[in-house]
């Protein structure tokens, strides 16, 4: 039977002491780099592996980020995740993402299991649902970030996109292009961006001399692509329907195109319409879609970069600028 190394053998072939090891393995203490380099080559010839249960059953915390989503399937989220575990794996951390769908349950589920595994980090998109979680999260020695916007009370760091100011230059955008009878196509997932979305629509229709009260709303029920086709039909049976839709994320104005090609409506003529995020499907759609981008890599691995921190928790930083990509679609 074959045997495993164990620490004492690291430590006898790279003749350091067990503590000097103990160190090297749990990052509480600096080391020499002659040490580690010694370390380091005793680990690779013996093929030895840590045992994370033991550190984590000693009281230590174990070295995986859990990022929670709204929507997994949404593909700005994917490359989001992207940005964390490219972080993440260059510190030796793993990544786990937990899909909540916008369930409160789902969310207790994870809250739970994430804090018995003693994971080291939290990075979830921030909803007011979630924000007492957190709150239980951080107060077991949880590291949490939020993405999205400060929650109320400023509990976490957060890494954020000036969702106030996207929303407003969509709007604008619209406006520019003479349209007056424009209506808003929501979504459930991550519903503080949305509202901060919204509400630089409604400011962009106040600020152009029209009374926001006739900004229409229509929002999808699920994050499937069943809602997402559900609540377009609503905003294209809406009477008159409108000339120029902003949509709270690409993957729903996606939808929306789907279902207005589908009715025989032309785009950009018949109608206009604007997404947010600028994923990767935004730029090949059979009508390439006008769009708000935001840097998606980037907030993930800035987000995995403040959750790890020795400065944690840091002061939130000010949020990423959006800007306007405009395509075929309006």
């Amino acid at each position: 039977m074959a045997t495993h190394s164990t620490i004492r053998d690291v430590a006898r072939s790279a003749d350091v002491s067990l503590g000097t090891v103990s160190n090297y393995l749990s990052g509480k203490k600096p080391i020499s780099d002659v040490m580690r380099g010694r370390i380091e080559a005793a680990i690779a010839e013996l093929q030895f592996v840590p045992n994370a249960a033991v550190r984590v059953m000693q009281g230590g915390r174990s070295h995986v980020i859990a990022f929670i989503v709204p929507d997994s399937g949404n593909p700005f989220f994917l490359e989001v995740a992207r940005g964390i575990e490219d972080f993440a794996i260059d510190n030796g951390h793993v990544v786990v993402t937990c899909n909540t769908e916008g369930d409160l349950e789902r969310e207790r589920h994870y809250a739970k299991a994430l804090s018995e595994m003693r994971v080291g980090a939290v990075i979830a998109v921030a909803s007011t649902s979630n924000e007492l979680l957190l709150s239980t999260l951080q107060k077991s020695g949880v590291r949490v970030v939020t993405l999205g916007r400060q929650l109320p009370g400023g509990l976490f760091p957060t890494i954020a996109v000036d969702d106030l100011r996207g929303g407003f230059i969509a709007m604008s955008h619209v406006l520019e292009r003479g349209h007056r009878r424009v209506a808003f196509l929501g979504a459930p997932d991550a519903e503080s961006q949305i509202r901060e979305r919204f509400a630089g629509c409604v400011a962009a229709y106040s600020d152009a001399g029209l009374d926001p009260a006739e900004l229409l709303r229509v929002d999808a029920d699920l994050n499937s692509p069943t809602a997402r086709s559900a609540a377009s039909r609503a905003i294209l049976a809406l009477e008159p329907r409108p000339t120029a839709v902003v949509c709270a994320n690409d993957v729903i104005a996606l939808a929306l195109e789907a279902e207005a090609i589908r009715s025989g409506l032309r785009i950009p003529e018949d109608l206009a319409i604007v997404g947010y995020d600028d994923i990767e499907g935004a730029a090949i759609a059979p009508i390439p879609l006008t769009t708000v981008y935001q840097p998606r890599y980037d907030l993930g691995h800035r987000a995995a970069e403040l959750a790890l921190s020795e400065n944690y928790p840091a002061s939130t930083e000010p949020p990423f600028a959006p800007s306007l990509v405009v395509r075929t679609s309006t």
